[in-house]
């Protein structure tokens, strides 16, 4: 009697494993796309701050976009330096508002917006969480931060 029930054990395991393996697969992916938003939230959050500090040259003077997107363009090297596929960003300013005590100074903030690319890397899970196209397995982060412009009033 003991002998017929070896087979079952198999089929329940043949059953079960798959169910098991996309379990564990998909807690193991989602840990790795919850390093990877830290990433590109503290990375996005950098860019900003830098933004913001080279933006103005001169007392009084305009916003430099391009400058902002050359330097940027720099810390995106720099800190992605080993990865294949470097992440995406744009640049926009936005007045917010005049300052009231220095005739025509405008306050700026620059807003980054940085996609990230995310190679998910587990079987099975890959293809449930990437988006379109599904078969390359990449899933994309997309972040937004907002940081005044520093701009200089005086000597």
């Amino acid at each position: 009697m003991v002998r017929g029930r070896g087979g079952q054990t198999i089929v329940e395991l043949i059953l079960i494993l798959p169910v098991f393996m996309l379990m564990l697969f998909g807690v193991l992916e989602l840990g790795n796309i919850a390093y990877h938003t830290i990433i590109a939230h503290h990375a996005a959050y950098e860019m900003a701050r830098v933004a913001g500090m080279v933006g103005v040259t001169k007392i009084g003077g305009a916003t430099d976009k391009g400058r902002i997107d050359g330097k940027l363009r720099e810390q995106v090297s720099l800190m992605f330096k080993d990865i294949q596929d470097k992440p995406v960003f744009t640049t926009e300013l936005e007045v917010t508002s005049v300052d009231p005590q220095s005739a025509g100074h405008p306050n700026e903030d620059v807003i980054v917006r940085l996609t990230y690319p995310v190679h998910l890397i587990f079987p099975g899970t890959n293809w449930l969480l990437a988006d379109r196209p599904k078969y390359l397995g990449i899933r994309k982060l997309y972040v937004k931060v907002r940081m005044p412009v520093e701009r200089p009033l005086l000597n």
